[in-house]
């Protein structure tokens, strides 16, 4: 981790921050004392670790390892100092090593302490848990301490894998097979031929051959197997900004809940380079840096995280049952719960153009994210859709590429746009707009994309040498998998909820399940929007509870009967 990383020029003394003996010996009493040999490891990378640890005496060297098995020193920890990063907050393996020095004391806090430690220590808790952010971003910046992808880079499965781990803020290093010597270390280490690539190999030293998403979280410690006996208060389906805010709130209000999502957290919304107007933000922030800080702050109340765990289909036991509501997952596995919150969004609409599908994750993409404009930095590239979504991209694209193309299917841009995007869009020499532009063909071979066609309604048919082609053409309910659970949609597929059915704010036709977000019917498909649903929806799953549990307990003097 080099000197010069802004971060930690700037900010080193939150990163790692040295505690005053009296904040010490006020931590003392969420841990337990350990004592470890000089050589001892506290922390080894791609293991799961006991927790945060706060030295009282010895050093502790933080290292990691290279591609090659090179230890690079990142720090070293002194008495007051404490060893840890989010993982620990998750009880994730370690991104690190540690190792004593010496013979070291030191107080290790587990990770459901940790959240005790948040709420009864606020302001010591606010500076522990700044510093663990503080430790990702640093990893995240070097992209060290975590996975090792070696494949082709323009390869849609390397794209594919590196778009998870950067939605899931996980850090990680990829090696083009095509020039670089570790890339050739590895193949050889490890005798890999040339179609068994991508590979990743992880902390642990387990080696993968182009993985699905569940296989490199399940590597990495991401995921583990739900208890089928648990029954949570509240299961969220969906971790994009409607999800977190509905797991954030009712977490915070002592509710036991776990949030599930197929893919990563942020949904949407964290595919966006830059979201301006979201309050609070008067600069701007990316939709990762904003669903991270939500994702961050749900766990920190405790929310379990499944993520990636897909859920194919909802059940429902009988009112007399507390955990009547039954997801099954793609996996085979289940969860039990007492209500469900439906924040499962939409899903990007897709162009219907004749071989398109040869090529999406490789020259078509659905969200403009650095990894995309690492591919079409200097190039020509095409925006299609007039929706803040696509005036995001086109701002951000432009100043990476040479020019874009943006594909507009009404006549007027300001017709579904913020005014403050068409107004820098209106400002950009290399966008060029045009108005009533539907693509007619794509050209390319090997799923790379060489020329794109398209035509106008007062125009022939125009092609651009066009390689990487972005959509933002709307988007469709993602609400096939409550089919069968009884749940009331739209003639679009949304979700019906409230008022629309006499019931409770944001409950839908089922008792005990909700809708929050764009999945519900007329929502007004903004992220100030989703996150308010998810607030909103609390006070109606209390109201839900409290009626269950006074239903089980029955009327003063009588015993209910549970079957």
């Amino acid at each position: 981790m080099s000197p010069e990383m802004s971060t930690l020029t700037t900010r080193r003394h939150q990163v790692f921050p040295v505690l005053e003996e009296q904040e010490v010996q006020r931590l003392a009493r969420f841990g337990e004392q350990r004592t470890f040999e000089p050589g001892e490891n506290l922390a080894t990378a791609g293991r799961r670790s006991e927790g945060v640890m706060v030295i009282l005496s010895g050093n502790v060297r933080v290292t990691r390892k290279d591609v090659v098995g090179v230890e690079e020193h990142i720090v070293t920890y002194g008495p007051r100092s404490f060893l840890g990063g989010l993982e620990q907050l998750a009880g994730r393996p370690s991104l690190v090593d540690a190792r004593a020095l010496e013979a070291v004391t030191a107080i290790v806090i587990a990770p459901e302490r940790l959240r005790t430690l948040f709420i009864g220590e606020a302001a010591l808790g606010e500076r522990i848990l700044r510093a663990l952010i503080l430790r990702r971003v640093l990893l995240l910046e070097s992209s060290a301490g975590g996975p090792v992808i070696v494949g082709y880079a323009d390869d849609r499965n390397v794209l594919r894998l590196e778009g998870f781990l950067r939605r899931n803020a996980h850090p990680q290093q990829t090696l083009d097979a095509a020039s670089d010597p570790g890339a050739q270390a590895i193949i050889e280490r490890f005798h890999i031929e040339v179609s068994e690539l991508p590979v990743v190999l992880c902390p642990n030293g387990e080696l993968l051959r182009n993985p699905t998403e569940a296989e490199l979280a399940g590597c990495l410690g991401l995921i583990s197997p739900v208890d089928p006996a648990r029954v949570y208060d509240v299961a969220v389906v969906g971790a994009g900004p409607a999800g977190l805010s509905s797991a954030v709130y009712a977490a915070s209000e002592g509710l036991s809940v776990l949030v599930l999502d197929s893919h990563a957290f942020g949904g949407q919304a964290g595919a966006s380079a830059r979201i301006e107007n979201y309050l609070g933000f008067p600069t701007g922030i990316s939709g990762i840096a904003l669903t991270a800080r939500a994702y961050n702050q749900a766990q920190k109340f405790g929310v379990e995280m499944a993520i990636p765990k897909s859920v194919v289909s909802l059940e429902c036991s009988g009112a007399s049952n507390p955990g009547q509501f039954s997801l099954r997952l793609a996996d085979g596995e289940s969860v039990r719960a007492r209500s469900v919150i439906v924040a499962t969004g939409a899903r990007y609409r897709r162009l219907e153009v004749e071989n398109m599908a040869r090529f999406e994750g490789s020259s078509v993409h659905y969200w403009a994210s650095p990894l995309e404009a690492r591919l079409c930095a200097g190039q020509e590239v095409g925006v299609v859709g007039g929706g803040n979504s696509a005036g995001q991209a086109v701002v951000y694209l432009a100043s990476v590429v040479s020019k874009v193309w943006l594909l507009l299917r009404n006549k007027d841009l300001g017709a579904k746009m913020s005014s403050y995007l068409v107004e820098r869009i209106a400002g950009l020499d290399n966008v060029e707009v045009v108005p009533q532009a539907h693509v007619t063909a794509l050209e390319g071979e090997g799923g790379f994309l060489e020329a794109v066609r398209w035509r106008t309604d007062h125009s022939s048919e125009v092609r651009r040498p066009i390689h990487h082609l972005f959509l933002f053409i709307g988007a469709e309910p993602n609400s096939a998998w409550l089919t069968g659970a009884g749940v009331a949609l739209d003639s679009k597929g949304f979700v019906l909820t409230g008022e629309e059915l006499g019931r409770h704010l944001l409950e839908t036709s089922r008792p005990g399940i909700f809708a929050v977000g764009d999945i519900r019917t007329r929502s007004a498909k903004r992220v100030a929007t989703a996150v308010g649903d998810g607030a909103q929806v609390v006070a109606s799953l209390h109201q839900y509870l409290a009626g269950v549990d006074d239903r089980r307990a029955g009327p003063p003097g009588s015993q209910a009967l549970v079957v």
